[in-house]
């Protein structure tokens, strides 16, 4: 089942003077971040520094926390892209490694502490919420591929693999801050594997 999309933004990639102020308030969110954290992503600093009026972010985002959700969304759209390996192991080893790679990063650390704070204000829960959707989304073509190639159960539940094969590297990275390497994405896979492949088990 798709989720929303967060904004039109991210749906439509339209062009233009749209897609220039977009990729303006996306870049500044992501400064704002990592410059001083999520307490300085207001509209007014982000408007300051993207150039533009703070009714334009008014009239596109429902709350600070869906302007940041969405710039984190795409932040790393093409990075996290799904690049097929042949294989179910392969590809979630491929995408894991991405994964721990782009969040071990200033920007990805930062986002990741954003969003735990997020978790915590009522009223930003529903924009973080749209965040990991998105999130398990990028996953949908590993899972399909796998599927397709009855690896993978018909009947997979989407939430639930993303949970076991990324929450524990959120977990890894955000709660207790240690570092992810390769055997440890090489056993988080198997785990995976064993629970949710028809084949490897």
């Amino acid at each position: 089942m798709s989720t929303q999309p967060l904004t039109n933004a991210v749906q439509h990639r339209p062009g233009g003077r749209t897609a220039d102020i977009t990729h303006r308030i996306h870049d500044a969110v992501l400064a704002m971040i990592m410059s001083g954290g999520e307490e300085r992503c207001t509209f007014q600093s982000v408007a300051k520094r993207a150039g533009i009026e703070r009714s334009t972010l008014y009239r596109r985002y429902p709350s600070r926390w869906a302007m940041m959700s969405e710039a984190f969304a795409t932040a790393y759209v093409d990075d996290l892209a799904f690049e097929p390996t042949g294989t179910f192991r392969g590809d979630l080893t491929c995408h894991l490694s991405r994964v721990a790679h782009t969040l071990g990063s200033p920007l990805g650390m930062a986002m990741l502490a954003a969003g735990a704070v997020a978790r915590l204000d009522p009223g930003s829960r529903a924009a973080a919420g749209s965040f990991w959707d998105f999130r398990k989304e990028q996953q949908r073509p590993l899972v399909q591929a796998a599927i397709d190639r009855g690896e993978l159960p018909r009947d997979v539940r989407l939430d639930e693999l993303f949970a076991a094969a990324d929450g524990p590297l959120y977990f890894r990275l955000l709660v207790i801050g240690q570092p992810v390497d390769k055997q440890w994405i090489e056993r988080t896979v198997e785990q995976v594997c064993n629970v949710f492949c028809l084949t490897g088990r």
